[in-house]
């Protein structure tokens, strides 16, 4: 009869055991899960308003200043864009900026992410300034396909590198008519 009881206290012991690292587990595993999409929100929304920030520093000429908010200062300080004045003639006076995202790439240890995007201007308009002829219109805005870079640091996420990918990359076909892309009347 001894024997008996310690086989119920031990299979007892293992069932309680194992449901315990079972639940252990699961609770681990939504950790990670919570951490991951926390991680991958942070960046989506980091990547969408920083690269139209940037956008409207490069076409209206704000302060490069604002945009350490969502890039590193080594960025700033090396992104030729920002600073070659392709739109200096002009004082853009409306534009619609799309960012699309092709994929997205981090776990929730890391302390860099990466991410590609496609960059179009939907629409741009602008006014000359003095010295440029009335007739002229900026520069049209090329889309450009990007790999970008981002660090954690300081446990905030920071764009750190963009890499071009493709220039005018091919526009994937709609099932639908897309209104936006039919010449105006």
């Amino acid at each position: 009869m001894a024997r008996n009881q310690y086989s119920v206290a031990r299979k007892s012991i293992w069932y309680v055991l194992r449901t315990l690292l079972v639940i252990v587990a699961l609770v681990v595993a939504a950790l990670y899960v919570f951490i991951g999409a926390m991680h991958v929100s942070n960046i989506y929304i980091l990547v969408s308003e920083g690269m139209e920030k940037r956008a409207a520093c490069i076409l209206e000429g704000g302060s490069v200043n604002e945009l350490t908010e969502y890039f590193t200062e080594d960025f700033v300080a090396k992104d030729a864009a920002l600073y070659d004045g392709a739109y200096s003639g002009f004082t853009i006076t409306n534009f619609i900026y799309k960012l699309d995202v092709s994929s997205l790439m981090v776990l929730p240890w890391d302390t860099s992410a990466s991410m590609k995007v496609t960059e179009r201007m939907l629409s741009l308009s602008g006014t000359p300034n003095d010295g440029t002829p009335e007739d002229e219109k900026p520069p049209a805005w090329t889309p450009m396909r990007y790999s970008v870079k981002l660090k954690r640091i300081d446990e905030r996420w920071y764009i750190s590198d963009i890499i071009l990918l493709e220039e005018n990359p091919a526009q994937a076909v709609k099932p639908t008519p897309d209104m936006s892309l039919l010449p105006a009347s």
